[in-house]
This record gives C-alpha cells, sequence and structure tokens, in this order.
C-alpha cells in the first residue's frame, strides 16, 4: 500500500473522503464515510474538528446495533488516496471502550 502525507488545506479536501473505506490500526474494515461534517470556521483553523459519518454496514454489531457511527479527525493515523483507505488511531479490541455517537457540537457542525 503507498500512503502519503494527507495535508487537507480546504474544506473540499475533507469532501474527498466520502466512500474511503475505514480501518482500524489492526487492519480490520469498520465500514465507509458517507458523509462529512466541517466545523463552522474557515481554513486552516478548521483543521482537526472534522467528524465524519460511517456506515458500520455488517460490523454494526461492534457498535452496539448503531446505524450511524461518528469518527473524530483525531481518530486518524494515516489517509491513502491511492487507496481510498483512511486508518484509524484505534485497534479492533478498543471499540468497545470509544465513543463513536454524534459528537456533543454536532448542531453548529456543517455539509457542504
Amino acid at each position: 500500500m503507498s500512503t502519503t502525507l494527507w495535508n487537507p488545506t480546504t474544506h473540499q479536501d475533507y469532501e474527498r473522503l466520502k466512500g474511503f473505506e475505514v480501518y482500524t490500526s489492526d487492519d480490520e474494515k469498520l465500514g465507509k464515510i458517507d458523509e462529512v461534517f466541517h466545523p463552522p470556521v474557515d481554513m486552516p483553523q478548521a483543521r482537526g474538528g472534522h467528524y465524519f459519518r460511517v456506515d458500520p454496514g455488517m460490523l454494526k454489531k461492534l457498535f452496539t446495533d448503531q446505524d450511524e457511527i461518528f469518527i473524530s479527525e483525531q481518530m486518524i493515523r494515516t489517509v491513502s488516496t491511492n487507496d481510498d483507505k483512511i486508518v484509524l488511531e484505534v485497534p479492533k479490541s478498543h471499540i468497545g471502550q470509544t465513543d463513536w455517537g454524534r459528537p456533543a457540537n454536532f448542531n453548529t457542525l456543517r455539509r457542504y
């Protein structure tokens, strides 16, 4: 796998992650990014404040049957634009110990 440094500079850079597959740090597929939520500030201040809604598909049992899970930008370890793949800092064994619900500031986030 070829992983390049992902350095988003616009909100559109984040939008391009729609459809990317999301994996745990130990390479377990969690789902696919369906939607991107942006902080209500311009770049570069918005960096680090994005959230991604992921459809867990068949793995929703891992998330106590949640139909949607939310991933904070802070959870991302790597982004491989060549493979449309995102790897998180979280291993599969910590899924149950991680908050995957809507962020507290959800009502302030926006979509593009």
